[in-house]
C-alpha cells in the first residue's frame, strides 16, 4: 500500500480548512484516512500550519510521500531541513550549524518582510497627505489674472504712458507735445506771449473811411 502525507478539505464554501492526515493514495481526497496529524488554515496569515513532527518523521521513515503542497509547507517550516539532516552523514554540531544558519536566513526574510511593509504603508500614508495638500491648495480662492499675449501687454504698456501724461502738470504736458512735434520751446513760449490785435468798436470809428 502507497501511504500519502496529503490534505484534505473541510470547512465551508469559501472558507476552506484543511487537515494534514495520513492516508492511502487510492482514496479519494476527501475520503477515508489512516491518521489526522496536523491543520493548515490558508485564510490565516500567519501561523497558518501547525503539525506533529514526530509522526511526520515516524511517517517518512517507513516510505510515506507528502504531497507536492505538504512539501511545501514542510519545507517552509524547517521540518524538510531537519528530515534531510537527519538522513545525512553529518555530524550532530554540523547539523545544528546548518539549521542556524536556516534559522538566520528565515529570520532575514520576515524582517525584510516587515520593512517592506512598513515602507509601502509609509508611502501609502504620503500620499494620501500629498492628494490632500493638493486639493486643499485646489479648493483655496485664487485671484483671477487673464493671460496677456505680448501684442496685449504692448497695448497696455501704451494705454499707461497717455494715462501718465494725461495725469501730469500743465507744464510737463507742453513740453511733451513740443518735444513730440519737433518745436523748440523757446519758439513756442514767444509766441504766446504776444497779445493778439482785437479791434474794438472805438478804434473802428477812429480810423477815417477812405472818401
Amino acid at each position: 500500500m502507497s501511504v500519502r502525507i496529503r490534505l484534505t478539505r473541510m470547512g465551508r464554501r469559501n472558507r476552506p480548512f484543511y487537515r494534514v492526515v495520513i492516508a492511502d493514495s487510492r482514496s479519494r481526497r476527501d475520503g477515508r484516512f489512516i491518521e489526522q496529524i496536523g491543520t493548515y488554515d490558508p485564510i490565516k496569515q500567519d501561523k497558518n500550519f501547525a503539525v506533529k513532527e514526530d509522526r511526520i518523521f515516524h511517517w517518512l521513515r517507513v516510505g510515506a510521500q507528502p504531497s507536492d503542497t505538504v512539501k511545501r509547507l514542510l519545507s517552509k517550516e524547517g521540518i524538510m531541513l531537519k528530515w534531510h539532516l537527519e538522513t545525512s552523514n553529518l555530524t550532530e554540531d554540523k547539523k545544528k550549524q546548518e539549521f542556524q544558519k536556516w534559522e538566520m536566513a528565515k529570520e532575514n526574510k520576515e524582517n525584510a518582510k516587515a520593512d517592506k511593509k512598513a515602507a509601502k504603508k509609509v508611502e501609502e500614508v504620503e500620499k494620501v497627505e500629498e492628494v490632500e495638500a493638493v486639493e486643499a491648495i485646489e479648493e483655496a480662492p485664487v485671484e483671477e489674472k487673464p493671460v496677456e499675449t505680448p501684442a496685449e501687454e504692448e497695448k497696455v504698456e501704451a494705454v499707461e504712458k497717455v494715462e501718465a501724461v494725461k495725469e501730469a502738470p500743465a507744464e510737463e504736458k507742453a513740453s511733451a507735445s513740443a518735444t513730440t512735434a519737433g518745436e523748440p520751446m523757446a519758439v513756442k513760449e514767444a509766441t504766446e506771449d504776444v497779445p493778439e490785435e482785437v479791434e474794438t468798436p472805438e478804434t473802428k470809428e477812429d480810423t477815417p473811411k477812405a472818401e
